[in-house]
């Protein structure tokens, strides 16, 4: 009887590995797979981020010797080879300004443009996104420059966002617009902030009672 028995579990065991046994070994076979492109995976971003982190810090180097050219050449490195690590995004905000003080607005748009669609961190994304509307603003692009400085994505930079609005509204000549966005740079940023003056001067140049 037990012999039967047992006969009886092998055959089934048998049975049930001819019906199981292949997905199983595959189930296996994709764990360790995953499981090693997971250790891969993040080997990898930890490597492209010191790497990432070393030529950054080369970049700065330069950039404090005002060897520009050579400091271009970096972030550019940075953003063509490490473009997922949060230095990317950074490489991209200097590039923008040494673009931008050198008169190229067009390569300083571009760099900023990527900041916004690549930036590895909010606060790089919105940088860029504030820069790169008063940019747009200094060319007359006065509607795209409104587009983005109204964003509400702005953690952080609200006073900047709503002096940039301020501003836009001079510019289109809308004095009542323009006094409430200033109010309200100046209401954020608070009466101890050494920028406030600067903003009062904005409000009192608009006159009592501005109105659009």
């Amino acid at each position: 009887m037990d012999t039967f028995d047992s006969d009886q579990q092998l055959e089934r065991l048998k049975a049930w590995w001819n019906a199981y046994g292949n997905a199983l070994i595959a189930g296996v076979a994709l764990g360790v797979l995953v499981l090693v492109g997971a250790n891969y995976w993040f080997r990898h971003r930890t490597l492209s981020a010191d790497a990432a982190s070393s030529v950054y810090d080369v970049m700065l180097g330069e950039l404090a010797q005002k060897n520009v050219t050579a400091a271009r050449a970096d972030g550019e490195l940075i953003i063509k080879r490490y473009s997922a690590t949060p230095y990317a995004g950074d490489a991209a905000l200097v590039l923008a300004r040494l673009s931008a003080d050198s008169g190229d607005a067009a390569a300083a748009r571009a760099h900023l443009r990527w900041a916004i669609a690549h930036g590895n961190g909010g606060g790089v994304r919105i940088v860029a996104r504030l820069r790169l509307a008063r940019i747009l603003m200094q060319e007359g692009k006065l509607d795209e420059a409104l587009k983005l400085a109204n964003s509400r994505d702005r953690d952080g930079f609200a006073s900047n966002f709503d002096e940039l609005r301020g501003d836009i509204f001079v510019a289109e000549g809308k004095k009542s617009e323009a006094r409430q966005a200033y109010s309200a740079a100046l209401a954020e940023a608070g009466s101890q902030s050494p920028y406030a003056p600067v903003l009062q001067m904005k409000l009192d140049d608009l006159g009592p009672g501005a109105s659009g």
